[in-house]
């Protein structure tokens, strides 16, 4: 009887090996190698399920995402849409190490962005759907917001959030849960008013 070969998690098992060499030692050393020794097995492994460095790094930036996403949606259920929004941009920010390794992998690929056109593209559409996505939080939470001062609020989070994300990942004692907690509290009262 043939062996049977689970492929999506053979490459999220990849993906997850990405992220580790990312997080722990910069995504230059993120090789294909490298991402074959930490997910212990074979170079041709990974070229099977990715046909360079480059995809297997837009994978993994996907995935960064992605995670982040399945945390937020949990949260559309909510009655209150103050709530669910401040919610949702709490996903977004480094709170526990799952999400603090996530960050670190999301600050490495910003130094590769503006030399990686693929990248940058793949990064582009990421942050269309953010913006999007908050877009759409922000218009229930603040119903009467012009589309003017909606889409200032927006850019507003977004760049918090990316602000907020770097600090806390590189700091993680300066700006612990509560911290962050608070600012985003600010933010939200700020940006809605």
């Amino acid at each position: 009887m043939p062996k049977v070969i689970d492929h999506d998690w053979r490459r999220a098992e990849l993906v997850d090996a990405t992220w580790r060499v990312i997080a722990e030692e910069g995504v230059e050393a993120a090789t294909v190698r490298r991402i074959a020794e930490v997910a212990n097995c074979t170079t041709g492994r990974v070229t099977h399920y990715f046909a360079n460095k480059g995809e297997v790094l837009r994978a993994a930036l996907r995935q960064v995402h992605g995670a982040t996403v399945e945390r937020m949606l949990a949260h559309l259920s909510g009655d209150d849409p103050v709530e669910v929004l401040r919610s949702v941009v709490l996903e977004a920010l480094p709170l526990d190490d799952t999400r603090r390794t996530e960050w670190q992998v999301r600050l490495a690929f910003f130094g590769l962005l503006a030399a990686d056109p693929a990248l940058g593209a793949e990064q582009e559409r990421r942050y269309d759907e953010w913006r999007e996505f908050l877009d759409g939080r922000v218009r229930r939470a603040a119903p009467a917001l012009g589309d003017d001062r909606r889409g200032a609020s927006v850019d507003v989070l977004v760049a918090a959030v990316d602000g907020l994300g770097a600090q806390a990942a590189l700091d993680p004692r300066r700006f612990p849960r509560e911290r962050l907690q608070g600012a985003v509290d600010r933010l939200i009262e700020a940006t809605l008013a």
